[in-house]
């Protein structure tokens, strides 16, 4: 098992460095921020936020016109870095107001890469940022390259996507109190423990350790099936078991945990359970390969990640 108190690994330490904080002017993209406030109150750091200006989403005029000289590129790039920044340094007034740690940049290039750059450059621990909004400052910063950022950054990343507009907010939505784990009975799942460790102590988070067991006959012929016993009972009962050792050692650690046991396929059970229990962030791996060209999600985390209506901290691995 993967938890600090089992084998001796040091706390991951995510929550000791500032969180950097992808913006791009819109409404959808700042709904991360209620969440993102939380964890730096309370983990008492510092958030950087970003907005990158993508020069391929910059129209620039194709000549000059009346005989003045054609504007260069850069000084059409700058003035939208200029415009950002004073949208960024609005936010920056709110939250400082909140007494909360702040401050703002801009960069002008590729998203993925500049939000990777930038999250080395200050020295974060985490990137939070939301899965859609696009405007003309940033678009593209805030979608898929969420998840090319998710497998090139070495960093957990928070994400959230946020619900339609035609669902109203659900009171108290954004106060997080529970750290759900998704395991699989994989080491690589459980690489995420420690991590779920450390939120659950600086946030004075729960931890709820789920499994599913796919329920149905592996045969797939109904007279084969009926010949021999269903195999789902004994699954639960070791899925239960294994819950159990690892919940004790995070016990052991004065973390409160719970566990439940999940029937049906992975991701429609864990978003059914999600979307039942409120106030949850959602902690697992993303069982991706690194690389910005290979920045597809796995299947079930990309799905808790568009559908849970949940944070979700993906710890690539």
């Amino acid at each position: 098992m993967a938890t600090s108190a089992n084998n001796g690994e040091t706390s991951p330490n995510l929550l000791s460095r500032p969180i950097l904080v992808p913006l791009d002017g819109t409404d959808v993209a700042k709904e991360i921020l209620p969440y993102v406030s939380q964890v730096a109150r309370k983990a008492d750091t510092s958030l950087v936020l970003l907005t990158v200006v993508d020069p391929d989403d910059v129209e620039y005029p194709t000549g000059s016109t009346g005989g003045r000289e054609p504007v260069h590129r850069y000084q059409i790039e700058e003035n939208i870095r200029i415009q950002a920044l004073g949208q960024l340094n609005e936010v920056l007034e709110g939250l400082q107001a909140e007494g909360l740690q702040a401050q703002a940049t801009t960069a002008v290039g590729r998203p993925a890469e500049e939000i990777v750059r930038a999250a080395t450059a200050e020295g974060c621990g985490l990137i939070a940022m939301s899965t859609r909004g696009r405007n003309a400052i940033g678009r593209g910063i805030l979608g898929s390259v969420t998840d090319k950022v998710l497998h090139s950054s070495g960093l957990p990343v928070m994400t959230f996507t946020p619900p339609r507009a035609d669902e109203p907010p659900q009171e108290n939505a954004t106060i997080l109190s529970t750290a759900v784990v998704p395991l699989d009975g994989s080491g690589l799942a459980e690489t995420v423990l420690p991590f779920a460790e450390e939120l659950a102590r600086v946030l004075s988070l729960d931890i709820r350790l789920v499994r599913v067991v796919k329920t149905g006959h592996p045969f797939s012929y109904p007279e084969m099936a009926a010949t021999l016993p269903d195999p789902t009972d004994e699954l639960v009962r070791e899925a239960r078991s294994y819950l159990s050792r690892i919940a004790q050692d995070l016990r052991a650690s004065g973390t409160g945990v719970q566990s439940q046991v999940l029937r049906g396929a992975p991701a429609s059970a864990l978003l059914d359970f999600a979307q039942e229990t409120p106030q949850n962030l959602i902690v697992m791996t993303s069982h991706g390969r690194s690389g910005l060209s290979r920045w597809v999600l796995g299947s079930v985390t990309e799905a808790l990640v568009r559908g849970s209506g949940d944070p979700v901290l993906v710890v690539q691995r």
